[in-house]
Protein backbone atom coordinates (compact mmCIF):
# COMPACT_ATOMS: atom_id res chain seq x y z
CA UNK A 1 0.00 0.00 0.00
CA UNK A 2 3.02 2.38 0.78
CA UNK A 3 3.84 4.41 2.83
CA UNK A 4 0.87 7.44 2.16
CA UNK A 5 -2.14 4.73 2.19
CA UNK A 6 -4.16 5.98 4.75
CA UNK A 7 -4.42 2.14 6.18
CA UNK A 8 -0.71 3.03 6.38
CA UNK A 9 -0.66 5.34 8.29
CA UNK A 10 -3.73 4.24 10.88
CA UNK A 11 -1.50 1.77 11.86
CA UNK A 12 1.75 3.89 12.60
CA UNK A 13 -0.69 6.04 14.28
CA UNK A 14 -2.02 2.91 16.73
CA UNK A 15 1.42 2.14 17.18
CA UNK A 16 2.35 5.10 18.29
CA UNK A 17 0.01 5.86 20.37
CA UNK A 18 0.48 1.99 21.87
CA UNK A 19 3.67 3.55 22.73
CA UNK A 20 2.31 6.64 24.49
CA UNK A 21 -0.18 4.52 26.73
CA UNK A 22 2.55 2.39 27.68
CA UNK A 23 4.67 5.05 28.68
CA UNK A 24 7.66 4.72 25.74
CA UNK A 25 6.84 8.45 25.01
CA UNK A 26 10.03 9.01 22.74
CA UNK A 27 9.11 5.84 20.72
CA UNK A 28 5.61 7.00 20.53
CA UNK A 29 6.75 10.35 18.85
CA UNK A 30 8.24 9.28 15.66
CA UNK A 31 5.58 7.51 14.92
CA UNK A 32 2.88 10.19 15.80
CA UNK A 33 5.33 12.77 13.63
CA UNK A 34 5.48 11.01 10.90
CA UNK A 35 1.39 10.71 10.64
CA UNK A 36 0.65 13.91 10.87
CA UNK A 37 3.83 14.78 8.30
CA UNK A 38 1.99 12.28 5.71
CA UNK A 39 -1.65 13.20 6.36
CA UNK A 40 -0.88 17.06 5.76
CA UNK A 41 0.75 16.48 2.72
CA UNK A 42 -1.93 13.74 1.46
CA UNK A 43 -5.09 14.49 3.20
CA UNK A 44 -4.89 18.62 4.08
CA UNK A 45 -4.34 20.53 7.11
CA UNK A 46 -8.41 20.18 8.15
CA UNK A 47 -9.30 16.89 7.00
CA UNK A 48 -10.59 14.80 10.48
CA UNK A 49 -7.48 12.55 10.54
CA UNK A 50 -5.11 15.26 10.09
CA UNK A 51 -6.97 17.39 13.48
CA UNK A 52 -6.61 13.92 15.20
CA UNK A 53 -2.94 13.67 14.62
CA UNK A 54 -2.22 17.00 15.49
CA UNK A 55 -4.32 16.36 18.70
CA UNK A 56 -2.67 13.24 19.49
CA UNK A 57 0.78 14.87 18.95
CA UNK A 58 -0.06 17.74 21.09
CA UNK A 59 -1.39 15.66 23.93
CA UNK A 60 2.27 13.32 23.92
CA UNK A 61 4.39 16.83 23.94
CA UNK A 62 2.18 17.92 26.79
CA UNK A 63 3.12 14.49 28.46
CA UNK A 64 6.76 15.06 27.76
CA UNK A 65 6.99 18.69 28.56
CA UNK A 66 6.90 20.59 25.66
CA UNK A 67 3.83 22.95 26.68
CA UNK A 68 4.83 25.70 23.77
CA UNK A 69 4.51 22.66 21.55
CA UNK A 70 1.75 21.13 22.79
CA UNK A 71 -0.55 24.35 23.00
CA UNK A 72 0.34 25.06 19.16
CA UNK A 73 -0.77 22.15 18.37
CA UNK A 74 -4.15 22.08 20.22
CA UNK A 75 -5.18 25.10 19.66
CA UNK A 76 -4.60 24.40 15.77
CA UNK A 77 -6.72 21.03 16.09
CA UNK A 78 -9.31 22.96 18.32
CA UNK A 79 -9.36 25.97 15.54
CA UNK A 80 -9.49 22.81 12.52
CA UNK A 81 -12.05 20.86 14.31
CA UNK A 82 -14.63 23.34 15.24
CA UNK A 83 -14.27 24.94 11.24
CA UNK A 84 -14.99 21.15 10.07
CA UNK A 85 -17.10 19.10 12.47
CA UNK A 86 -18.62 22.10 14.41
CA UNK A 87 -18.47 23.12 17.92
CA UNK A 88 -21.17 20.41 19.37
CA UNK A 89 -18.86 17.38 17.71
CA UNK A 90 -17.56 15.08 20.38
CA UNK A 91 -14.05 15.38 18.80
CA UNK A 92 -14.15 19.16 19.13
CA UNK A 93 -14.66 18.63 22.73
CA UNK A 94 -12.60 16.82 23.48
CA UNK A 95 -10.32 19.19 22.05
CA UNK A 96 -11.10 21.92 23.81
CA UNK A 97 -11.06 19.84 26.82
CA UNK A 98 -7.39 18.70 25.71
CA UNK A 99 -6.30 22.57 25.68
CA UNK A 100 -8.06 23.81 28.54
CA UNK A 101 -6.36 21.30 30.78
CA UNK A 102 -2.81 22.17 29.38
CA UNK A 103 -3.74 25.82 29.93
CA UNK A 104 -5.13 25.03 33.54
CA UNK A 105 -1.66 22.95 33.68
CA UNK A 106 0.43 25.85 32.95
CA UNK A 107 -1.52 28.42 35.19
CA UNK A 108 -3.64 29.97 32.63
CA UNK A 109 -6.46 29.95 34.76
CA UNK A 110 -8.24 32.95 33.02
CA UNK A 111 -7.65 31.12 29.01
CA UNK A 112 -8.66 27.11 30.82
CA UNK A 113 -11.85 28.86 32.96
CA UNK A 114 -13.68 30.25 29.08
CA UNK A 115 -12.45 26.65 27.72
CA UNK A 116 -13.98 24.48 30.69
CA UNK A 117 -17.02 26.90 30.68
CA UNK A 118 -17.71 26.28 26.50
CA UNK A 119 -16.79 22.45 26.95
CA UNK A 120 -19.46 21.75 30.03
CA UNK A 121 -21.58 23.74 28.48
CA UNK A 122 -21.71 22.04 25.73
CA UNK A 123 -21.36 18.79 26.76
CA UNK A 124 -24.77 19.62 28.98
CA UNK A 125 -26.70 20.01 26.15
CA UNK A 126 -25.45 17.40 23.39
CA UNK A 127 -24.59 14.45 26.06
CA UNK A 128 -27.09 15.13 29.57
CA UNK A 129 -25.93 15.82 33.25
CA UNK A 130 -24.75 12.67 33.94
CA UNK A 131 -22.81 11.46 30.98
CA UNK A 132 -19.59 10.55 32.05
CA UNK A 133 -17.89 13.49 29.99
CA UNK A 134 -20.03 15.64 31.45
CA UNK A 135 -19.36 14.57 35.04
CA UNK A 136 -14.97 14.99 34.09
CA UNK A 137 -16.10 19.00 33.04
CA UNK A 138 -17.71 19.41 35.90
CA UNK A 139 -14.95 18.10 38.29
CA UNK A 140 -12.11 19.81 36.02
CA UNK A 141 -14.40 23.03 36.28
CA UNK A 142 -15.34 22.89 40.24
CA UNK A 143 -10.96 22.05 40.03
CA UNK A 144 -10.22 25.40 38.39
CA UNK A 145 -12.71 27.48 40.29
CA UNK A 146 -11.04 26.00 43.74
CA UNK A 147 -7.64 27.05 42.34
CA UNK A 148 -9.78 30.69 41.56
CA UNK A 149 -10.41 31.14 45.38
CA UNK A 150 -14.60 30.76 43.90
CA UNK A 151 -14.65 28.15 47.25
CA UNK A 152 -18.47 28.42 46.90
CA UNK A 153 -18.54 28.11 43.26
CA UNK A 154 -15.91 25.32 43.43
CA UNK A 155 -17.86 23.37 46.04
CA UNK A 156 -21.15 23.46 44.20
CA UNK A 157 -20.15 22.01 41.34
CA UNK A 158 -18.01 19.05 42.79
CA UNK A 159 -21.16 18.42 45.35
CA UNK A 160 -22.84 17.62 41.75
CA UNK A 161 -19.97 16.13 40.39
CA UNK A 162 -19.77 13.68 43.29
CA UNK A 163 -23.44 12.97 43.20
CA UNK A 164 -24.06 11.95 39.63
CA UNK A 165 -20.47 9.82 40.06
CA UNK A 166 -22.04 8.23 42.93
CA UNK A 167 -25.15 6.97 40.07
CA UNK A 168 -22.62 6.44 37.19
CA UNK A 169 -20.02 5.27 38.63
CA UNK A 170 -20.59 3.69 41.62
CA UNK A 171 -18.85 4.09 44.93
CA UNK A 172 -15.35 3.11 44.68
CA UNK A 173 -14.68 4.11 41.01
CA UNK A 174 -11.65 6.17 40.86
CA UNK A 175 -13.50 8.81 38.91
CA UNK A 176 -16.21 8.85 41.93
CA UNK A 177 -12.90 9.14 44.52
CA UNK A 178 -11.52 12.14 42.48
CA UNK A 179 -14.48 14.31 43.06
CA UNK A 180 -14.66 13.23 46.41
CA UNK A 181 -11.08 14.11 47.67
CA UNK A 182 -11.33 17.81 45.81
CA UNK A 183 -15.12 18.16 47.49
CA UNK A 184 -13.04 17.45 50.63
CA UNK A 185 -9.94 20.23 50.00
CA UNK A 186 -12.45 22.70 48.77
CA UNK A 187 -14.51 22.18 52.10
CA UNK A 188 -11.69 22.14 54.37
CA UNK A 189 -9.81 25.56 52.86
CA UNK A 190 -11.47 27.96 54.43
CA UNK A 191 -10.90 26.25 57.69
CA UNK A 192 -7.48 26.14 57.14
CA UNK A 193 -7.10 29.64 56.72
CA UNK A 194 -8.39 30.15 60.31
CA UNK A 195 -6.31 31.02 63.17
CA UNK A 196 -5.19 28.51 65.56
CA UNK A 197 -8.05 28.45 68.83
CA UNK A 198 -8.75 27.08 71.99
CA UNK A 199 -12.11 25.03 72.80
CA UNK A 200 -13.12 28.01 74.67
CA UNK A 201 -12.04 30.97 72.04
CA UNK A 202 -14.93 32.98 70.52
CA UNK A 203 -14.70 31.09 66.50
CA UNK A 204 -12.77 33.71 63.91
CA UNK A 205 -15.78 32.62 61.95
CA UNK A 206 -17.82 35.29 62.78
CA UNK A 207 -20.78 32.76 64.62
CA UNK A 208 -20.31 34.49 67.99
CA UNK A 209 -19.82 30.32 69.41
CA UNK A 210 -17.30 29.32 71.20
CA UNK A 211 -14.58 27.39 68.60
CA UNK A 212 -15.91 24.21 70.47
CA UNK A 213 -19.84 24.41 69.73
CA UNK A 214 -18.90 25.93 66.12
CA UNK A 215 -16.24 23.78 64.76
CA UNK A 216 -15.64 20.72 67.15
CA UNK A 217 -12.01 19.93 67.73
CA UNK A 218 -9.32 22.42 68.52
CA UNK A 219 -6.50 22.37 65.86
Amino acid sequence: LGDRHENTLIAISNLGSFLQDKGDLDGAEPLLREALEARRETLGDRHPNTLTSINNLGKLLEAKGDVDGAEALLREAVEGLRETLGGRHQNTLSAIHNLGLLLHGKGDLDGAEALYREALELCRETLGDQHPNTLTSITNFGTLLKDKGDLDGAAAQLREALEGSLVVFGPGHPNTRTAQQRLMGCERAPAARRPKQGPNDRCACGSDLKFKKCHGRPR
